[in-house]
């Protein structure tokens, strides 16, 4: 196989370990994991291949089946399109290949079976602190072999609906110190389109905000508290950075709004450039 531009094993990553500073990582866009698995008939929490922005090159050694959900990669095998909404048969030899997605930024693809891939702390997501990564083998390289087995067993059916495509309007409610926030910062950050910038990664979205804070809030230090995927926290010189799911477990700044389960789904489709809003919810939901 290529690799393309970063392809990773991921799964439902390791959210038992966050009270010793190990973050949650994991698939991003979690609903389109559960839907590619469910397409070829995994359970739903098996590993797949995260594509980022260009998939990999393919070669099948056996037949088998293959699925791809999250942003819309046009798929070929052996050089002719097929239709990537549905699950892919494929035969020993055949070569699968894709091209950049139209929407969205990353492409989740099941491979049907039993994953023969290296684990830690009970996860075979990759996972990168600063520039080491803790699972090495979980980031994919050209000629890399990825062994799959039978299940043994056929998996109780899983009804999974398709998910909705990628949305561009955040759903958050009120995070602990949404008061840090001045009104005229209110004012910017709810229902005003928001611009992504670089750097970002699967750590943390950045944006082009310039928000005003409180004088107590700068007068303040404030203490580090907990923080997960979907925070929007505010930095001192006033912008929002969105932490997704390689994020730390515990920060400094002030944690303003908590982005709905579902939103972050879509957090995972944006791409610096990428415009979006967030709307405000009266209570937590999904």
């Amino acid at each position: 196989m290529t690799s393309g531009l970063r392809t990773t094993t991921q799964d439902a990553g390791r959210p038992e370990y966050t009270h010793i500073g190990v973050p949650i990582g994991g698939a991003l866009d979690k609903a389109a994991m559960r839907y590619a698995n469910s397409l070829v008939g995994n359970a739903l929490q098996t590993p797949v291949l995260e594509l980022t922005m260009t998939g990999p090159r393919l070669i099948c050694e056996s037949a088998g089946k293959v699925a791809l959900a999250g942003a819309q990669f046009t798929a070929r095998v052996n050089n002719l399109l097929v239709d990537s909404r549905q699950a892919i048969e494929l035969n020993a030899g055949d070569e699968l290949s894709f091209e950049s997605p139209t929407t969205g930024y990353r492409g989740y693809l099941a491979v049907e079976g039993v994953w023969q891939v290296k684990t830690w702390l009970g996860s075979a997501s990759a996972l990168r602190i600063g520039s080491y990564e803790l699972l090495a083998s979980a980031v994919w390289r050209a000629k890399d072999v990825l062994e799959t087995r039978s299940a043994g067993v056929t998996p109780w059916p899983a009804i999974v609906l398709s998910p909705m495509p990628s949305n561009a309007i955040i759903r958050a409610y009120r995070g602990p110190e949404y008061d840090c926030l001045e009104p005229s910062a209110v004012a910017q950050l709810i229902e005003r389109p928001i611009s992504i910038v670089a750097p970002s990664n699967r750590i943390g979205l950045r944006t082009n905000t310039a928000l005003s804070l409180t004088h107590s809030a700068h007068a303040t230090e404030m203490v580090s508290s907990g923080v997960q995927p979907g925070t929007v926290q505010v930095t001192h010189d006033g912008q929002a950075i969105i932490l997704l799911a390689d994020a730390q477990t515990i920060g400094g700044y002030p944690r303003v709004l908590q982005c709905a389960s579902r939103s972050i789904d879509d957090l995972a489709q944006l791409r610096v450039g990428d415009q979006f809003s967030l709307t405000l919810l009266d209570h937590p939901t999904v």
